[in-house]
Parts: structure tokens; sequence; C-alpha cells
């Protein structure tokens, strides 16, 4: 038995899919299991605030994909995501999951300077030791984080970024690779701790964005840098903590500055899936 949280999103429903060709009976974790019903799978409720509960999904597994999303909402991320990274790592040990693959991110090595990866930072901390075969994979940037630009592309024809140089090519994955290297990896259990860095197939920059949404839309996009106040202003509108937004405006910066590169040496990997094939999908709203 596999079990997988995050089954509902983008990542984890790409594991569980990836899995599925495997014939390994699987379980998916969700807070709401009603949304999950329709994934053809065994599902039960987990919370990552509730060890009580997660620590009972976890049961009798061979292998789990566990994953930390930050409070969105959250007055302090950093702190509440700390009370669910020990929730997290409490439940496995308790559930006594052999083998772990936990999702984290470029950057995660750093305990400052960071942006809201500092979450997933911590939530490696937390982890340490939970389990004999424990996998930490951290991917670039997620290609899919342009899908929050495309009404300004589609109505006004720019492309808010918040990075820099528009020009500057930066690491970045789809999160359909992501989910397929994470199903991999935990039919691949090895004694000890692993990281797994983890790119699409080539870097990208705000400005090849736009190429390609401008072919996409049959109109001129034009990409436009945006301030730290324009971005979490932005954010903030869409819906996101005033915390949060500003993590993230100070995540575009440590990219920027070249904190969030990837260590020479490690097992660095190479996803499939290209930028145009991330918009495109975006674009057609898939």
């Amino acid at each position: 038995m596999f079990v997988i949280m995050g089954a509902t999103g983008k990542v984890g429903g790409a594991a569980l899919e990836a899995l599925k060709q495997s014939g390994i009976a699987l379980r998916a974790v969700a807070r709401d299991p009603a949304r999950a019903q329709g994934l053809g799978v065994e599902t039960l409720r987990g919370d990552a605030s509730q060890t009580e509960s997660l620590a009972a999904a976890f049961s009798g597994a061979q292998a789990a994909f566990v994953m930390l999303v930050p409070p969105y909402q959250a007055r302090d991320v950093l702190a509440e995501s700390r009370v669910m990274a020990r929730s997290i790592a409490a439940a496995v040990r308790a559930a006594g999951v052999p083998h772990v693959v936990a999702l984290s991110s470029v950057g995660a090595h750093l305990s400052e300077g960071n942006g809201v990866v500092q979450v997933l930072h911590d939530f490696e901390a937390a982890l340490a030791d939970a389990a004999p075969s424990l996998v930490f994979l951290r991917p670039g940037e997620f290609l899919e984080n342009w899908s929050g630009m495309l009404p300004a592309a589609r109505e006004a024809g720019v492309l808010p970024s918040g990075k820099a140089a528009l020009d500057k090519r930066h690491e970045a994955v789809s999160a359909l690779d992501v989910g397929r290297v994470a199903a991999g990896l935990l039919l691949d259990p090895r004694a000890g701790t692993r990281i797994v860095d983890l790119a699409g197939p080539a870097p990208y920059s705000a400005l090849d964005a736009a190429a390609v949404l401008s072919r996409l839309l049959g109109k001129p996009v034009t990409a436009v840098p945006s301030s730290r106040e324009q971005s979490v202003a932005a954010l903030v509108a869409a819906g996101l903590g005033a915390d949060y937004a500003a993590k993230l405006a100070e995540l575009d910066e440590a990219i920027d500055a070249g904190r969030l590169d990837f260590p020479a040496g490690g097992d660095f990997r190479r996803g499939t899936v290209t930028l145009d094939a991330v918009l495109q999908r975006l674009v057609g709203g898939g």
C-alpha cells in the first residue's frame, strides 16, 4: 500500500496517476475526502495539523508521499507551518512508514534568505530520520505558477514578473514532472536519506513565457517587471494573506540573487514537460 498526500492537487495527482500503472494498492489522503472520490482509489481523511488522523491514514503503508502546503492566510506562515511539519513527521513515525518521499524545494538547504521556501527547510528538519528510507525531492519553481498571470496576458497583453531581469533564464519545472519523479522514487526505497534535485528540460525567462503566450493567444504579450510592492499587492488581491505574499516576494528576490540555484554535484535530474506544453495546457483551461 502506497499513501499519497495532496492527491487532489497537480503534483500528488500526477504521482497517483503514474503509480496506478504499477498495480500497487493506493490510498489518497485528503482534508476533504469528498473531493477525492473520483480518483478511483481508497480515500481517507487526513489533516496535516492533526497527527492522529494522519497517522491512521499512513497505517500499513509501505511508502508514503508527504507534502506540506503552507497556510495561505496565516498571520505567521512560518510558525503555523512548523506545527504542520512536526505533525506530519510525528504521524510518519507513529505509523512506522518505512519509505517516505517528501516534496521540498530548491533552496531548502538554506535556513534563511529563501522566502517561503524556509517552510520547507523546517519541514526537512522535522522529517530528519523519520523513516529508514527518506527522499527529499527538491524541484525548481513550478512552471504552472504563470497561471496567475494569464488574466493580465489575455486582457491587457502584459505578463507581470517579479523577477528583476526579464531576460534571465531560471530553472523551473512542471508539476507533472514532479509528480512522475515522485512516483518513481516511491518505487525505489534505499536505506538512508537522499536529496533529488529536479528541473525542467531547460531554463526559461519571463521573455520566453511572453513569446510563447503571444503565439498561443494570437496577440502580442509583453513581459513587464513588477516591484516588490506591486507583487505583494497583486498577491493579496488574489486572496493570499499579507505574510504569505511577502514571503513569495522574498522568494523572487532570492532567485534574482542566485541563492536558489541548484548546488553542483548532487542527484540532479531534468523532466520532459516544456514551458510551451505547460502554457498551452493553461491557456486551454487544463
